[in-house]
C-alpha cells in the first residue's frame, strides 16, 4: 500500500512539476525558449524535494567509508575459556547451552568494557542531519584502551524524515565491518596457547 501511494504521489509530483515549468514558459516569447524553460525547469522542480538527500547522500558514503575503520590499540591474549583446542571462538557458538554463554560472557565482561559515551550523537557538517557516536573498549583490569570506533547514522533528508522517519537513500547506521560480522570482540581477544585456560 506504501509502496503505491508513493509511486502516485511521485507520478502527481512529476506532472505538477512539468504544469510549473509550462506556466513558467509561457512568459516566453520564442518557441526554443519555451521549450528550453520547460526543459531546464520541470527537472529542477522535480527533483528540488530530494536535493538535500542527494547531496546528503554522497556526504554520508564519505562518512560510512570513516567507520569503516576499528582502531586497535591493544589486545587481551585468551586460552582456552574462549577457544576451542583448535582455536576457533566459543562465543559464536549458538549450539552450546545458555548457562555455557552466559558464563562465557560474564568472562568477557571481566576483561573488557565497553563505552559508547552519551546516548546522543554529535552532529557533522552535512546537507542533512548526520551523527556519530564514539565507542571505546577498554581493558578491565587496566583501564587500557583497547579499541576505538564510530557508528554514523542519520534520518535522511527533510521529506525521509517528515513522510517515512528514516532515510529512504540510504542505510539509517553504518558502523564497521568487525562490528557488523561480530568479531571484535575475537580480534581483542586472540587466542593463545599459553594464556587463560578453562575456567
Amino acid at each position: 500500500m506504501i509502496g503505491v501511494l508513493g509511486f502516485a504521489s511521485i507520478a502527481v509530483w512529476f506532472a505538477l512539476s512539468l504544469w510549473i515549468a509550462w506556466r513558467a514558459a509561457r512568459l516566453v516569447k520564442q518557441a526554443w525558449r519555451k521549450a528550453l524553460v520547460i526543459l531546464a525547469v520541470a527537472p529542477l522542480l522535480f527533483v528540488a524535494p530530494v536535493t538535500d538527500e542527494l547531496i546528503g547522500k554522497y556526504q554520508y558514503e564519505r562518512y560510512c567509508k570513516e567507520a569503516e575503520e576499528v582502531k586497535i590499540y591493544g589486545t587481551i591474549p585468551v586460552g582456552e575459556e574462549f577457544y576451542t583446542a583448535d582455536g576457533k571462538w566459543k562465543m559464536t557458538n549458538m549450539s552450546r547451552r545458555l548457562e555455557e554463554r552466559n558464563r562465557l560472557a560474564d568472562i568477557r565482561k571481566s576483561l573488557i568494557r565497553w563505552d559508547d559515551g552519551t546516548g546522543f550523537g554529535t552532529e557533522v557538517s552535512a546537507a542533512i542531519p548526520i551523527q556519530y557516536w564514539e565507542t571505546r573498549i577498554y581493558e578491565v583490569k587496566t583501564g587500557r584502551p583497547l579499541a576505538g570506533f564510530r557508528i554514523y547514522g542519520s534520518r535522511g533528508g527533510w521529506l525521509s524524515r517528515m513522510f517515512l522517519e528514516r532515510a529512504a537513500l540510504m542505510p539509517a547506521q553504518c558502523f564497521p565491518r568487525l562490528l557488523r560480522d561480530g568479531r571484535i570482540e575475537q580480534v581483542l581477544l586472540p587466542y593463545s596457547k599459553n594464556a587463560g585456560g578453562e575456567k
